[in-house]
């Protein structure tokens, strides 16, 4: 059986990983303090929320850089891994595999489709959290734009700034529940399949294995 290394990411998909996994794990962080100032002597609250609001501006930066990868990448422009006709066509095949109902499921692109659809609901969730955070900050959002005031149809839609807080907050615990089930599944494909996949978001590169009949 022979390896053969296959670059699965450049280095511009590789940086908007880790700053947007950096900026997530700050925003957690602040996040807690911020709810509940849990550092006796720590950090002044005002500092903690411009780090709060400044890495969400990194966050949403991260997700648009994503984007435009996904579209205009000259490395590999996977829109179409995202495509919502391939996901619900072939979520039976990949869901069938994970119930351990199938020994084994069709070759994809990069992502399978449930990894699909969860990047894709991510991706609308840290856009959901922006548009809460906004509402929730007292200041200016940018140079001519003023929060809470500018965003004041999603405290009158979800029923006040209370419920907008826990919508905000929920979606931080979802953040955290995803990252969880993404290292691990990571992990583990990665040890099943023995391709290097965990690593590659650091290498750029995984293996292939392929047989040689010769």
């Amino acid at each position: 059986m022979d390896q053969q290394k296959i670059r699965e990411w450049n280095l511009a998909y590789i940086l908007d990983h880790w700053i947007r996994v950096a900026v997530l794990v700050i925003l957690i962080f602040t996040g807690f303090f911020i709810s509940r100032p849990f550092i006796a002597g720590g950090p002044s609250m005002s500092w903690m929320r411009f780090l709060h609001f400044f890495c969400g501006y990194i966050l949403i930066l991260g997700l648009v850089v994503r984007m435009y990868l996904a579209f205009r990448s000259s490395f590999y422009a996977d829109w179409k891994d995202f495509s919502i006709i391939r996901i619900l066509k072939n979520i039976p095949d990949i869901a069938g595999y994970y119930l351990f109902l199938k020994k084994t499921h069709k070759d994809y692109q990069r992502y399978n489709p449930l990894q699909a659809l969860s990047y894709l609901f991510t991706g609308v969730m840290i856009l959901v959290s922006a548009v809460t955070g906004f509402a929730l900050y007292h200041g200016n959002v940018f140079l001519f734009i003023k929060a809470p005031a500018a965003f004041e149809w999603v405290n009158t839609l979800l029923g006040g700034e209370s419920y907008t807080r826990i919508w905000h907050i929920l979606i931080m615990w979802y953040f955290i529940i995803f990252t969880l089930i993404h290292v691990y599944m990571a992990v583990m494909n990665s040890l099943i399949n023995r391709d290097g996949a965990l690593g590659s978001m650091i290498t750029g590169y995984k293996t292939s294995r392929h047989r040689n009949d010769l």
